[in-house]
């Protein structure tokens, strides 16, 4: 009681929890455009992921500061509350923290009901977002993997296989749901999803701004607890071939992302084609059928006295009409001339 709620935080989640607060919750109001105070909606909610250190306790002594400091994942609810007491009126951050734990209790645990969770990353590989519900199944916090490459995430003897379900996404604009391949867990094992895949295509540039999967957990890694830090020495020694290998795999995927026309674009395109064609044959065909009293009309509508006050010269004449002026002859009534 009495200290900072934020010491309390992982010193990574600390600037993502300051933030939320400051970017989601507290809206600032501003009066003859100045900026005065920030306003804090009563029913606002936002939810992050992070992580809470564990209580170091006294049970082994009292030498608590040589104990590894340890953190635990957890579901964060935030929103203000209003309450009224003698003092006063006061604003208070409220905080509601849901425990996340493992998914997997056993080694290669086949799951029948997991949650899908969703990865989203751009044409370059770029991972966008990634839903909360992802945090139980790979171990991974949001804020420690957007904008890494996803492409790290698929093991490598899974890429060739990856790489066509890409070229497959790309043409078609998405794909069904795929084979079983790995995903790399944040403890440095591989679950087993599989994926249903759709993208998304930009309507003007016509080029392919994300990718979005759709993953379906079929089997839990080797060590079950995915929160695990990771041990550095599991990394298998890769000869240098096969690291240009599996580097040249995931350039290819990203090259197929940036330069294949997806069939979306290549319908946007022969759409806007046909556009063009229908536009440019339906003005053809204004031209051929323009009347020919219409265009003596125009000729002498155009040879009239330019000293007329209500005559400019760079007035567009279409059948005895001027946007800019009414004419007062009855001849040159536009009533029997077809609207432009």
């Amino acid at each position: 009681i009495g200290r900072s709620f934020i010491d309390f935080l992982h010193p990574r989640d600390q600037d993502t929890f300051s933030s939320q607060i400051t970017s989601r919750l507290a809206v600032p109001q501003t009066v003859n455009s100045s900026q005065i105070k920030a306003v804090c909606p009563v029913d606002a909610v936002t939810t992050i992921v992070c992580r809470i250190r564990r209580y170091r306790g006294l049970i082994s002594g009292f030498g608590v500061k040589n104990r590894i400091l340890t953190f635990m994942p957890f579901l964060l609810k935030l929103s203000f509350k209003k309450v009224n007491d003698e003092g006063g009126s006061f604003m208070y951050l409220v905080i509601q923290a849901t425990p996340f734990f493992s998914a997997f209790k056993t080694p290669y645990e086949v799951v029948t009901k997991a949650l899908p969770f969703v990865i989203r990353h751009g044409a370059t590989g770029n991972l966008e977002y990634i839903d909360p519900e992802s945090v139980p199944y790979l171990g991974y916090l949001p804020q420690d993997i957007t904008d890494k490459d996803a492409l790290q995430l698929y093991h490598p003897d899974d890429l060739q296989y990856l790489h066509q379900v890409y070229e497959s996404i790309i043409k078609e604009g998405s794909a069904p749901r795929c084979l079983a391949y790995r995903m790399l867990a944040q403890n440095g094992d591989y679950i087993k999803v599989e994926s249903e895949w759709s993208s998304f295509i930009n309507p003007w540039s016509r080029k392919l701004e994300f990718i979005i999967g759709k993953h379906h957990i079929i089997e839990g890694p080797m060590n079950p607890d995915v929160f695990q830090t990771p041990a550095f020495e599991k990394s298998s020694k890769v000869c240098e071939v096969e690291k240009n290998r599996v580097q040249g795999l995931r350039q290819s995927i990203v090259r197929i992302m940036n330069e294949v026309l997806t069939k979306p674009a290549e319908v946007a395109k022969q759409q806007m084609t046909k556009r063009c064609q229908d536009l440019a044959s339906f003005v053809d065909s204004l031209l051929k059928d323009t009347p020919k009293t219409l265009v003596d009309e125009q000729l002498r509508l155009q040879m009239q006295d330019a000293d007329n006050s209500y005559y400019e010269r760079d007035s567009v004449m279409l059948g005895g009409i001027s946007p800019h002026h009414d004419y007062h002859s009855s001849s040159k009534s536009s009533s029997g001339t077809p609207i432009s």
